[in-house]
This record gives C-alpha cells, structure tokens and sequence, in this order.
C-alpha cells in the first residue's frame, strides 16, 4: 500500500526524519544542505535497509516506515532553524528557569524545536496530532523523564502559540 501524505505513517516518517536531520546539525554542526542532501539521497534508504531484517510489528502486520516527502522534510528543517532563536526563546519560557532549556539533552531541544516550528507555522495540524507526534519520539528515544517533559512543555507551548481554541500564528 503506497502511503500519502496525509497518512499516519507518513507524517510519522516525516516527523522522524525531521528530527534525525535537527540533531545532526545540532550536534555535529553539519551544514544545513549536507545534512539534508544526504537524507534525500542515502541516509532513510540506509536506515529501511538495517531495520529490514528486525521486522517490526504493530497489530500483527509489519510496520515499515515510508520514504518521508522531501520538500515537507526540507520545509519543516528549514524553518525550524530559520527561527531557531524565536522557537527558543517560546520553549525557554515554559521551562523554570533559561538554564533548563540549555540542560536539556540535544535530542530533546530538538524535538520541541520541531514540535513548537509545526505548532506555529501549521495551523490546519490539529495540536493533538503534533503533540502526540513528538511525544511518540520522545518515548522511542527515551525510557525516562524526557517524554513527559517534553509532553508537558508541549502543552504549554500550544497553549501559548495557538491559545485555548488551537487556532495556529505564524513566527
């Protein structure tokens, strides 16, 4: 069955290869066209080819990511680092302290990064569906705190970028 780009599936796809692309730049300060020409022409073929022969399961039937939509990984990388400063400065206010958003680990600051661009610039995204995205991420990545503090520094954030009725504002 060929996913489309509305489809769970995909956007999970997406989602993750949005935030495997954040973290190497922010990690490895790799130049922004490196990072993604590579993801474009290896990087998910690579990653389906390892995880192949694990063969994961969901509800009985095998689970294989689709090839996330390059202009939508491009968009969304492309933007969360073009206003990097002001999608930090929304996620340090939820935090208690300015310091706290520079504890957090890399991977984590790259998630609400990428959570907070889509809660700002994709209005029609219902909040639930961003959230529980990023969320989900959080959860494959990390066993301890980190999901509910990014669950819970992700409501707050929606709260503040899209208000009580999840209505979105751009940057």
């Amino acid at each position: 069955m060929t996913e489309t780009m509305t489809s769970p599936k995909f956007d999970r796809a997406a989602r993750l290869a949005v935030v495997q692309a954040l973290y190497e730049i922010d990690v490895t300060d790799a130049p922004l066209e490196r990072v993604l020409d590579t993801f474009a022409e290896k990087r998910w073929e690579t990653l389906e080819a390892e995880l192949a022969p694990e063969s994961e399961y969901e509800d009985g039937e095998l689970v294989v990511l689709p090839i996330p939509d390059q202009k939508r990984l491009r968009a969304i990388v492309r933007g969360t680092l073009a206003h990097q400063s002001e999608i930090d400065e929304k996620i340090k206010a939820q935090l208690e302290t300015a310091e706290a958003f520079e504890q957090l680990e890399a991977l984590s600051r790259v998630i609400l990064r990428a959570a907070a661009h889509e809660l700002i610039e994709a209005p029609k995204v219902p909040t639930g569906t961003i959230v529980s995205a990023y969320v989900s991420i959080a959860h494959a990545f990390f066993t301890e705190n980190q999901p509910r503090l990014i669950n819970a520094v992700l409501d707050s954030l929606a709260r503040e970028i899209r208000g009580a009725g999840g209505d979105g504002a751009g940057i």
